[in-house]
């Protein structure tokens, strides 16, 4: 039998309100947060009050994209490079290449897997919305 570990509501709860709570405090730009399962599929999806309209679709965007290529947005474009393929390649129009989709690992399973991913947009630099991200990710341990 094969079993799977995947991130679940109280996961992406933590997570959320870890990253909500950071922007809070930093008096950050209002961002848009994305919580999806190993498969991609979301589990939970926050839009702060002023978060721009495309930051919404982006969030969701960045994390069903690192789910499906199971590494982190940032890491996207230098893979495909090495592969020889560009996004288009995929025939999937709702994949991204740009930084703040990260992935959740279960680091305990041999070799590890991918539980989820956790993705933020808002910010003009993804390596903000990368750190977001992660702080949320913290959160979850």
């Amino acid at each position: 039998m094969y079993e799977r570990k995947m991130l679940g509501l109280d996961d992406a709860d933590r997570i959320v309100d870890a990253i909500v709570a950071h922007s809070r405090k930093e008096k950050g730009v209002p961002i848009s947060i994305a919580v999806v399962d190993y498969r991609g599929d979301l589990i939970k999806f926050v839009s702060m009050d002023g978060a721009s309209w495309n930051s919404k679709r982006v969030a969701q965007v960045k994390a069903y994209s690192a789910a499906k290529f199971r590494r982190d947005t940032s890491a996207v474009a230098g893979w495909m490079a090495g592969l020889k393929v560009q996004l288009s390649d995929w025939a999937d129009p709702n994949v991204t290449s740009l930084g703040g989709g990260v992935c959740v690992w279960d680091e305990q399973s041999q070799p590890r897997s991918i539980i989820g991913a956790v993705a933020v947009s808002g910010w003009p630099d993804p390596a903000v919305d990368i750190e977001y991200a992660r702080i949320g990710i913290a959160a979850m341990k």
